[in-house]
């Protein structure tokens, strides 16, 4: 169920096959090192919408293409809206999604810097007491914490998607502590996967991916500014080793268990709706609205 692909006609019935969850693909326009494109953040959240509305009935929305890139303006390619501008973008987009009856919209976010910004909206949504429920969900694949574990516990052979040498790619990765993060092996793998034509492999190594610890006694001291630390931390618009390794088979199994996470999240907003309708439900004595 693509929103702009649907007939006028066919609405109502997606709004009853899809439970009333809508998905929302949020990301951002900025530089992911030279080997990937701008709009990576965007491909990506649309792949794992598209996967997971096929995995659990659900309705996908165009995406929210501008999200907070503030710190990367410097680069070309950033696109950057003034933040009282992206709130009430966002609030139109959810408002007339739950017009047409889609009470339930997730915010699929796949950048890191739209986090602040998607948890500040949430909350202000809250406040305004609206007849619908947004959630939000950052599903990334993360191979030290995930992926490297199961195939310790279930076997090398567990991800079908994989080839002997791409588990070595992932050992290799996890026990000599690799970085990942912005544009690094997990992006460039999955990107491969969805669009291997924008992918320039041979581009790797143009800028350094690598921490400059300039930030590191402003941290210990407890002192916290994500954005503005990690334009200090990674001046060049990348973080990660050089994935020289990523291949489409990793960005297929990367791209299938953010999918699963998402499905499942959409199969748990049905279940569980009562509970976040009672949180409508509540008259609060501060609120005459």
């Amino acid at each position: 169920m693509n929103w702009a692909e649907l007939r006028e006609e066919e609405f109502a019935d997606a709004v009853k096959e899809s439970g009333g969850v809508c998905i929302i693909p949020v990301g951002c326009y900025e530089m992911h090192g030279q080997h990937l494109p701008v709009r990576t953040d965007v491909y990506q959240a649309e792949a794992i919408a598209r996967e997971a509305a096929n995995l659990e009935p659900a309705c996908v929305f165009p995406a929210f293409e501008f999200g907070d890139s503030n710190d990367l303006v410097e680069w070309k390619g950033a696109i950057r809206l003034d933040p009282e501008l992206m709130l009430e973008m966002l609030e139109c987009y959810c408002t007339e999604i739950a017009r047409h009856g889609f009470n339930k919209i997730i915010l699929l976010n796949y950048h890191g810097g739209n986090a602040g910004f998607l948890r500040y909206f949430c909350n202000m949504l809250d406040y305004k007491q609206r007849d619908f429920t947004v959630m939000y969900m950052f599903p990334v694949p993360l191979f030290v914490d995930e992926i490297w574990p199961t195939l310790q516990e279930k076997g090398y052979d567990y991800y079908p998607e994989l080839l002997p040498e791409d588990v070595e790619v992932i050992r290799d990765f996890v026990e000599n502590k690799r970085l990942d993060g912005h544009g690094g092996l997990l992006e460039t793998a999955t990107m491969l996967a969805i669009r291997p034509d924008l992918v320039r492999m041979d581009r790797l190594g143009a800028v350094d991916g690598h921490f400059t610890h300039k930030t590191d006694r402003v941290s210990a001291a407890g002192l916290s500014n994500p954005i503005g630390l990690w334009r200090m931390e990674f001046p060049n618009s990348y973080c990660g080793d050089d994935p020289h390794n990523a291949n489409e088979r990793i960005g297929r199994l990367c791209l299938r268990l953010a999918a699963e996470k998402v499905a499942k999240g959409c199969r748990v907003f049905k279940e569980e709706y009562g509970v976040f309708q009672e949180k409508i439900d509540m008259k609060r004595p501060y609120y005459n609205k």
